[in-house]
Parts: structure tokens; C-alpha cells; sequence
């Protein structure tokens, strides 16, 4: 029989009270008397049944990162004691007492000073901690939204990257509305402890906590379905999450250490700090040593290699992918030796596909074929789509004269069957790349053959990259 039960991730806010103390008050009836608290769950020890009653209230001393124990909370357990009130575990500021006599006088008497008592204690650190992680969400927030500006095809058409845009939004709906709930509450209880009446309770969100949790859930599945396809990845990905842990781990105990130590609260915040960035450059350092050292291996690619060939001692990667348009369909070529990759990003919002065709190195000069398209499907993105094609071209045109600039200029689209055709000039000379625009599509080509396309190549890329 066990002696001992957890409740995980139980949920409650502890200003929550009369929910908190009735909860236990029942686990207490059934045997099971509360021990220890942590921020994931609540531990109980088995005992006999009895009615208890309990109360939740707060040491502002005790705080996450003081010296433990707080100066004075042993004096204040002791004055607790001599009224009846026993201590059955806590957790920082938060103190849980019980008492066997059900008609014992309350911890706290006087509501004014139990709201004094509550704001320094919970209610500071709570705003500094919420406004902080909102702080951090909405630095997310403008990151992701300063990368889809900056790349917005390959952003809109990746439903793992969607998916993750959306990561912080129950996280900042559950913070907004914590801070919102506790500034109403405020309120309330500042008007019951003018009236010299007991403090109401500030109800527990515990539907949005599990919306978060949820969503997190989802979030990580999505990620490990994503990356299904490639074991590396798979892998790599387990193990930056458990590197992630290790690194909360080491964190927490050093600041655990620290304050049996009795180290000042800043020492132990600095501390906790340089392991987290400690960590994280070793990390990085570890992450990019394993990928240089099997680069080249295809451990991270999501498929393998039809072949591989070897020119002067590297070994290259040979796909036979099946791709739309092929150099066949364009040129007569005698070879057979072409790698044909396909690459297909899909999502509710676009699809993206990058193809190219390649000869082997070290098979002569032989014409090779490179194209993306991009399906969107909100027509209001279709500009920004076609906007980042202009830009990759013209990106490096600050750093130049106007005479050695590179852009895309407009042509006659007739030929190609498109609505839109531009053309890249480099230094003010044609190259052999194009983008062609339609309705809801378009295509960026790069024909890499000395002579300029003819009306029936131009008509078949159009066709078939169109229906692609």
C-alpha cells in the first residue's frame, strides 16, 4: 500500500482560498494529509482520516529567491502553533496551516492588514513576474512578426512555423487575464477591508491553465510530427528538450543551494542567470560541433539519397525526385546522370515547392534547371509573396551604384501565358531568371543555358509551372 500521493499540476491559485482549504480539508477525511508543496504538484502522506481545517495565508519574507528560512516565519509558526494552527507544508510566501478544532479563531483577524500583508507578499511579485512573461511573449510576438515580413513565403507556406505563431497566444490571454482578474479583485478586496469585512477570494483560472497546457501539448506534437520524416531531426530535437530540462534542473537546485546558504536574493538571481547562460553557449557550442562534425552524412535530412558519387574527396548526394518541368521537356540533352530535388512546404495559408534539376560535377557543361512556386491562398498575401521575390534580387542594391544594381523589370507576358512577367537585370545586362506571375500563383525560374528561351520553351515553363 502507498503511503504517500502526488497531485500533479493541481491548478489553484492559493488567493483562491475557501477552494484550496476545502479541497484539502476533503483529501484530509480520506487519509490523505498534505506534506509538501512545489510549482507541479502537491504531495500528501497517508494518515488517518479526520476532519481538519485548513488556511491558507502568506510570509512576504519567504520569497523564491531569499534565504531560507525567512527571517521571523519561525517565530510566526510558532505563534501559529500556540494557537492551533500547524504547519503543513509551504512553498515561499505561501504558508498552509491546519487546526482539529473546526471553531478555532482565523490566522488572520484584521482584513486590512491581511490585504497589506497579500499585496507585498503574493501580489507584487505576482504583477513584476506576469508583466515580465508578458514582456518576453510580446518580444516573441514582434519577432515573429518582423520574420514574416522578412520572409514571408517560406513563413506562410510552413504549418510547423504557423502552428508556433500561435504558441504564445493562450500563454498571453492567460497572463492578460490574470492581470486583469487580480486588478479587479484589488479592487473588491480593498472595498470588503475599508468595510471591515473578510477579503473575497480570487477565483483560480483554472480553464485557461489548461488551455495553456493543452496548446503546449499540441504545440510539441505538431513539432515531433513535423520532423517525422528525419530520425536526426527526431532525435535532435529529444535532445534539446532534455538538454532544456537539465538546464531548469541545474538552475533550480543551485537556487535551492543557495538560499539554505543564505545568500542575498540578488546573488542567488545573478547566479541562477550565468548557469542558464552558461548552459545555453555550451549548448549552442555542443549543437554546432555534432552538426559540422556529420555534415555531409544526411543524419538530419529527412530522406535519403537515391546515390552518392564522390569529386574530388567530397561525397555528394544524388535524388531522383519526380519534378513538374524537367530539362528534357526544354532542351535536347543526351545525359542521364541528373540529382532531381523536390522540396514541398504546405499549409492552410500557402504552398510553397522549390525543384531543381543538376548534373553531377565533373560531367561537362550541361544546362541545369532551378525553380520555386508559390500557391496563395488569401489573396490579401499574394503582394507580400510577390514582394519578397523583388527583394531577394534587390537586396544587396544599397551597397551599390545605381549602374551595378540588380532588379527585376517587367516583359511582355504573352509569351509565357502569364499576367506578369519580370525579368533580373544585373548591371543593366538580362539574366536568365524570371518571375511569373498569375492570379493566386507564381513562379521564380532560373534557366541556367547560354541562349535566351525561345517562344515554345517560354509557353511550356508558363503551362506546365501554372498547373504545377
Amino acid at each position: 500500500m502507498r503511503n504517500t500521493k502526488r497531485e500533479w499540476m493541481p491548478l489553484y491559485g492559493f488567493l483562491d482560498r475557501k477552494r484550496v482549504t476545502d479541497h484539502l480539508s476533503d483529501m484530509a477525511a480520506g487519509g490523505w494529509m498534505l506534506d509538501h508543496l512545489s510549482s507541479w504538484s502537491w504531495r500528501y502522506r497517508r494518515t488517518e482520516p479526520k476532519r481538519l481545517r485548513f488556511a491558507v495565508t502568506f510570509f512576504a519574507g519567504a520569497g523564491r529567491f531569499s534565504p531560507t528560512p525567512a527571517e521571523g516565519l519561525d517565530t510566526f509558526q510558532d505563534y501559529c502553533a500556540q494557537a492551533g494552527w500547524h504547519t503543513a507544508a509551504s512553498l515561499d510566501q505561501v504558508q498552509v496551516f491546519y487546526n482539529e478544532d473546526p471553531d478555532a479563531v482565523p490566522i488572520e483577524t484584521d482584513p486590512a492588514a491581511e490585504l497589506e500583508n497579500i499585496r507585498r507578499s503574493v501580489g507584487k511579485p505576482m504583477v513584476r513576474s506576469y508583466l515580465a512573461l508578458l514582456l518576453i511573449c510580446l518580444l516573441e510576438v514582434v519577432q515573429q512578426c518582423w520574420q514574416l515580413l522578412r520572409d514571408p513565403v517560406d513563413t506562410l507556406a510552413n504549418a510547423n512555423g504557423l502552428l508556433s505563431y500561435t504558441a504564445y497566444l493562450p500563454l498571453l490571454v492567460l497572463i492578460l487575464a490574470s492581470l486583469f482578474s487580480y486588478r479587479r479583485w484589488l479592487r473588491r478586496a480593498s472595498a470588503a477591508a475599508e468595510a471591515g469585512l473578510p477579503l473575497p477570494d480570487l477565483r483560480s483560472a483554472r480553464g485557461l491553465s489548461v488551455l495553456v497546457i493543452v496548446w503546449s501539448v499540441l504545440l510539441i506534437a505538431g513539432v515531433f510530427a513535423s520532423l517525422s520524416r528525419s530520425a536526426g531531426m527526431v532525435l535532435l530535437t529529444m535532445g534539446m528538450l532534455l538538454f532544456l530540462a537539465l538546464t531548469c534542473f541545474l538552475a533550480d537546485t543551485a537556487r535551492k543551494s543557495l538560499q539554505h546558504l543564505r545568500c542575498p536574493p540578488w546573488a542567488n538571481v545573478l547566479v541562477m542567470a550565468g548557469i542558464c547562460v552558461a548552459m545555453f553557449v555550451g549548448g549552442m557550442a555542443g549543437l554546432f560541433a555534432l552538426v559540422m562534425h556529420n555534415a555531409g552524412t544526411g543524419w538530419l535530412e529527412d530522406r535519403p539519397p537515391a546515390e552518392t558519387y564522390t569529386y574530388h574527396g567530397m561525397t555528394l548526394s544524388v535524388y531522383h525526385d519526380p519534378i513538374p518541368l524537367r530539362m528534357e521537356d526544354l532542351v535536347d540533352v543526351d545525359y542521364d546522370g541528373w540529382s532531381t530535388e523536390a522540396d514541398v512546404d504546405r499549409s492552410p495559408l500557402a504552398v510553397h515547392g522549390t525543384y531543381r534539376q543538376d548534373a553531377r560535377l565533373g560531367d561537362g557543361d550541361l544546362p541545369e534547371l532551378w525553380y520555386e512556386t508559390v500557391t496563395v491562398k488569401i489573396p490579401f498575401l499574394y503582394d507580400l509573396c510577390k514582394q519578397d521575390f523583388i527583394d531577394q534580387v534587390e537586396r544587396h542594391n544599397k551597397d551599390l551604384s545605381p549602374e551595378h544594381w540588380d532588379v527585376y523589370r517587367a516583359v511582355d507576358p504573352a509569351p509565357w501565358g502569364a499576367e506578369e512577367v519580370f525579368q533580373r537585370y544585373s548591371s543593366g545586362s538580362p539574366s536568365r531568371q524570371y518571375l511569373l506571375c498569375w492570379e493566386d500563383r507564381m513562379a521564380e525560374v532560373w534557366l541556367f543555358w547560354d541562349e535566351t528561351p525561345t517562344l515554345e520553351q517560354m509557353a511550356l515553363i508558363g503551362e506546365t509551372l501554372r498547373e504545377a
